[in-house]
């Protein structure tokens, strides 16, 4: 981990972003790159019966163990600047904290 999920983001963008996007995470986050994972989610606005798709900006879920508050903002930055260079100009991200002691790995407790 960490964990990325994009909604509303097309596959095409997001993946000329991605190789650039991962290796600044991983700088910024001090992870071993391979532990990054970007999901895509497909999404889909529904509004008064209209279902809508393509015309919201991304919307970006960051789940991972806590980080000094400024290795987040230079994650927040990242990201906003990566999606701009794949063709977004707005964005928006938001931040979960995993827990060690609700996180297994192979049927094994991390906070134990």
């Amino acid at each position: 981990m960490p964990f990325f999920r994009f909604h509303f983001v097309e596959e095409k963008r997001l993946a000329e972003v991605s190789g650039r996007l991962t290796d600044r995470i991983q700088q910024a986050v001090g992870c071993p790159r391979e532990h990054i994972v970007l999901e895509l989610v497909h999404s889909a606005c529904v509004a008064d019966g209209v279902v809508k798709t393509g015309d919201s900006w991304p919307f970006v879920e960051v789940d991972y163990f806590e980080r000094p508050r400024e290795v987040q903002h230079a994650v927040a930055r990242i990201l906003y600047e990566e999606l701009k260079n794949a063709g977004y100009p707005d964005s928006d991200i938001h931040f979960q904290y995993l827990q060690s002691r609700n996180y297994y790995e192979n049927g094994k407790c991390l906070g134990e």
